[in-house]
């Protein structure tokens, strides 16, 4: 046995998407970086062996994609990547290969595949090092690091080292959690095992071994709300977990997973008196023996995040990750439970009803203090081990807030560079570069804006060749953003705009003109004419889901005639004044009424979406993220130039972006002037796109429509426009340009192309005097 002893400023152990990005940061930021993972390949539950897709926030919330480095292998995956993504079961080889090569890519990072993390050093109440094993190599390794990050999902690192952990469900008493039971239990969420199915093209059998669990019973799946979407891949309820221990008895539930697996697949193949006529065709092509984990501990941070904490309105100070996904709490016992018991699923076979108001929570902010270990002195912690109630952990422990996390962690690291660190107290004085820098890097945070005074943009007027106005869309707007038209596999109720419950439509202005009209495109499937109550609010953000958010700025009754759809006109008759004097959002609603529909179009206006009441007082995302027909006049102006500096890269408080007039072909440009000439070596863009849905609503080989692909950066140089970096290929939201410093007075973007929308897009342009913002991943 050979023994190894390596020194780093970081060891993060546990390669899922939150230790990748916790390496990827702090390497991109100098640190030297070891990422240390028990299997063959990065990704956690997202790779190959597992095949979950990464899931957060835009699964419920418009707009509200993870960005930073979880964006860039994601984009990437999509335009690279030819496989349909079916959910569950259908991940392969090129998204591991794309994690791979970002880390190979990366300058100040070690990997450490199939080398599980066995015994931790500890010494006065520090991690001096991390022992590991490489598994097809005869090598004991002996990790030294100045700080280490658990990413190990079961907080294997912490727990090792002695930190405090937490496990099983806390009682509703002991953190005031609505959702948590009356008595503490130890149960745990199962693990699920995927597989994927082939269409062979010509009949094939399948015959279970003996020790496959028999399944004849269709009230097993029908009245226990377990659905079958398909039969191309696996179900995320085929979990198992409680009376195991997912800690100690992982070996065990993986094989108890594949006895369901090959039985339920025996049932919907052999047996089942509708599924079965299709899957004639259909062979087993893939069966998992890596169980994707859902729970296990949870590691004692300085702040223990609990369910209240999702639905907060003062934001952490020091919010340094979001997310957005439900508090979604499998039931203890998964596939154990019988008919007639309350399983997770069931509460699924109503699209209306589907994760309800009580669990539906968010965009929320995570702080730092959660992802500081209160015991070690220089442990971080990512992922779904962070220092949660196990009903935070509902939502938190999903992979898009996981990546999110860790970046946080790993931009954090790499700003520490005493010798000895202590967390605790060195964290808390970083946390506003770690917040600038985030942002800088392409990340998100709800309650923070870019302040970054080394950005010589925020110093510069703004202007372009021409920009957008909102005049609205209509049933039969054509639909210029592409194959986005409609998430066909996922959450998008309601299916139609018939009001069955109060709907609302958020109108984005640029706080520079009045409204005088209001047009909705409404149906009325009755003989008679119909009255709709309508209020229109100012509303904070895209995300304010209080459906009645204070005293409405307008208020009528539509009446809409027999037919349709038809033009209901409302003379709302504000000036600017009442609309604001900053860009922002008015939201218009109408109430529920019968035999009324709000047509959507099939366009989606950029930052314009609606929303629906699902249960008393609450909106949540209508559809997929769809645009209901509305008209306004005069046009408004939210698109202007000034956006890219505004400080936040997406639709929030206000649309946030620039864009060209869709009528007017391209090149547009849009222009930085300054009043002085200023010294630029360092330009970065933020386009628009991959922002509006989950990753796994996008096709293979997939572009944005509104990413721009071809432009020219050019300066004004001694009386002529010099092109000082170009780019023809580009699909990606941030890109870095590099180049020998010039000094100008004015900086231009000139888009040739995009890769479809008629429109040039822009959320944000940054400008440095030096290298300071860190290279994004692109393969070719």
């Amino acid at each position: 046995m050979k023994s190894i002893t390596e020194t780093y400023d970081l060891v993060v152990a546990g390669g899922g998407l939150a230790g990748f990005s916790a390496a990827i940061a702090a390497a991109r930021h100098g640190a030297k970086v070891a990422l240390v993972q028990d299997r063959p390949v990065l990704g956690g539950n997202s790779s190959s062996e597992v095949r979950v897709t990464p899931h957060g926030a835009a699964a419920f919330h418009g707009y509200a994609r993870e960005t930073g480095i979880i964006a860039e292998v994601l984009v990437e995956d999509r335009a690279k990547n030819h496989a349909i993504i079916r959910e569950n079961g259908w991940t392969n080889s090129v998204w591991d290969l794309i994690l791979y090569d970002l880390a190979e890519r990366t300058e100040n990072l070690t990997l450490h595949l199939n080398t599980p993390v066995l015994g931790a050093e500890v010494r006065d109440g520090r991690i001096v090092a991390a022992l590991a094993k490489v598994l097809n190599a005869e090598v004991d390794l002996r990790l030294e690091g100045r700080m280490f990050v658990d990413c190990t999902g079961d907080g294997t690192l912490g727990a090792l080292a002695g930190a405090e952990w937490m496990r099983g469900q806390e009682a509703s008493s002991e953190f005031d959690e609505p959702l948590a039971p009356k008595e503490r239990g130890d149960g745990s969420m199962g693990s699920s095992l995927h597989f994927k199915t082939v269409d062979v093209g010509r009949p094939v059998e399948f015959h279970a071994p003996d020790w496959a669990v028999r399944y004849d019973d269709p009230k097993f799946f029908t009245d226990g709300g377990r659905l079958i979407p398909t039969l191309e891949s696996g179900y995320w309820w085929i979990e198992i977990g409680t009376p195991w221990d997912t800690l100690y008895e992982n070996e065990e539930i993986r094989h108890e997973l594949t006895r369901h697996v090959l039985g339920i697949w025996d049932y919907l193949k052999n047996r089942d008196p509708y599924w079965s006529q299709h899957a004639g065709n259909l062979a087993l092509d893939w069966v998992g023996q890596v169980p994707g984990k859902r729970e296990s501990r949870r590691l004692l941070g300085e702040y223990v995040v609990t369910e209240n904490d999702l639905r907060r309105s003062d934001p952490f100070e020091d919010e340094v990750a979001f997310g957005g996904w439900y508090v979604d709490l499998h039931t203890i016992g998964g596939l154990l439970k019988s008919v007639g018991e309350p399983v997770t699923a069931a509460r699924l076979k109503n699209p209306e009803t589907a994760q309800g108001s009580a669990e539906y929570v968010g965009p929320f902010g995570l702080p730092m203090r959660s992802l500081v270990s209160k015991d070690l002195s220089n442990l971080f912690f990512a992922g779904r081990n962070i220092s949660t109630t196990r009903v935070a952990l509902g939502s938190t422990r999903v992979m898009g807030t996981a990546a999110a996390m860790g970046q946080a962690v790993g931009t954090a690291a790499a700003l520490i560079d005493t010798p000895e660190p202590d967390l605790r107290a060195e964290v808390p004085g970083l946390v506003t570069d770690v917040q600038q820098i985030l942002l800088r890097d392409g990340c998100f945070l709800p309650s923070v804006v870019n302040e970054d005074d080394e950005d010589l943009a925020r110093k510069a007027t703004v202007t372009a060749s021409s920009e957008d106005h909102v005049s609205g869309v209509g049933p039969n707007t054509p639909n210029r953003l592409g194959s986005i038209d409609q998430w066909r596999g996922y959450p998008v109720y309601p299916f139609t705009g018939a009001l069955r419950s109060r709907t609302a439509q958020w109108i984005a202005h640029g706080g520079d003109r009045e409204l005088r009209t209001i047009s909705l495109a409404l149906k009325n499937t009755s003989d008679a004419p119909i009255s709709v109550p309508a209020t229109l609010h100012h509303v904070d953000h895209i995300w304010s889901y209080d459906a009645d958010p204070g005293e409405p700025i307008a208020t009528t009754t539509l009446t809409v005639a027999a037919g349709g759809p038809h033009w209901v006109d409302w003379n709302v008759d504000l000036d600017a004044d009442a609309l604001g004097d900053t860009p922002g959002y008015v939201r218009i609603d109408l109430a529920a009424t019968d035999d009324v529909e709000w047509v959507v179009s099939p366009h989606v206006l950029p930052g314009q979406i609606a929303a629906y009441e699902n249960s008393p007082g609450r909106y949540r995302r209508f559809g997929g993220g769809q645009t209901l027909s509305f008209k306004v006049d005069p046009p408004q102006t939210p698109y202007g130039p000034e956006n890219v500096i505004s400080g936040a890269t997406r639709p929030h408080r206000a649309a946030n972006q620039w864009r060209s007039d869709p009528s007017s072909p391209l090149p547009h440009w849009i222009e930085l002037a300054w009043d002085a000439p200023q010294q630029v070596s360092q330009v970065q863009l933020t386009f628009a796109g991959n922002l509006l849905r989950e990753y796994h609503a996008y096709p293979p080989l997939h572009r944005d429509p509104q990413s721009v692909r071809a432009y020219d950066l050019q300066a004004f140089v001694d009386g002529d426009w010099v092109t000082v970096a170009s780019e023809s290929h580009n699909y990606s939201n941030r890109v870095v340009h590099d180049f020998d410093a010039v000094t100008t007075d004015r900086l231009r973007v000139v888009v040739q192309a995009t890769n479809g929308d008629d429109a040039a897009g822009i959320y944000e342009i940054r400008c440095y005097d030096e290298r300071r913002c860190t290279p994004t991943y692109q393969s070719n």
